[in-house]
C-alpha cells in the first residue's frame, strides 16, 4: 500500500509539473510573440511561432527546474523567475528588434511577468504564498 501512495504522488507532481510547464510556455511563448512584431500582430509567421517555441520551451523548463527547490516554489519567486527566465531565453534565440541587444529580452521577460500574474488572478494556482 505505501508503494502505491508513493506511485500516486510521484504521479501528481509529474502532473503539477507538466501544468506549470505548460502554462509557463504559454506565457513565454505568448510575451515573445507579441515583442518579436513589436505589437503588429498582423506580421505573425511561423518562423515567429517557432522562435517563440524555443523561448517558450527554455523559459518553462528553467522555471519547473527551479521550482523543486523548495525556496522558490511561490507564487512570487515563481512570477519572478518566469521573468527571468524568459529574459534568458529570449536573448539566446532572438535579436533584438528595438533598442540595445538585450532590450527585447527584458521587455519579454517584464511581458511575461504580467502574464504570469495576470493568468494566476484569471485561471488561479491554488496557492497563496
Amino acid at each position: 500500500m505505501l508503494s502505491v501512495e508513493r506511485g500516486s504522488k510521484g504521479r501528481q507532481l509529474m502532473l503539477d509539473k507538466a501544468k506549470q510547464f505548460a502554462r509557463k510556455f504559454s506565457e513565454a511563448w505568448t510575451a515573445c510573440m507579441v515583442c518579436m512584431v513589436q505589437g503588429d500582430l498582423s506580421v505573425i509567421s511561423l518562423y515567429h511561432a517557432g522562435v517563440a517555441a524555443k523561448t517558450g520551451t527554455i523559459a518553462g523548463l528553467i522555471v519547473v527546474l527551479a521550482s523543486l527547490w523548495p525556496r522558490l516554489n511561490n507564487k512570487w519567486a515563481i512570477v519572478w523567475l518566469t521573468g527571468v527566465a524568459t529574459a534568458f531565453a529570449d536573448i539566446l534565440f532572438v535579436s533584438s528588434h528595438f533598442g540595445a541587444w538585450w532590450t527585447e529580452a527584458v521587455v519579454t521577460g517584464m511581458g511575461a511577468m504580467m502574464l504570469a500574474i495576470l493568468f494566476d488572478k484569471v485561471l488561479g494556482n491554488g496557492k497563496d504564498k
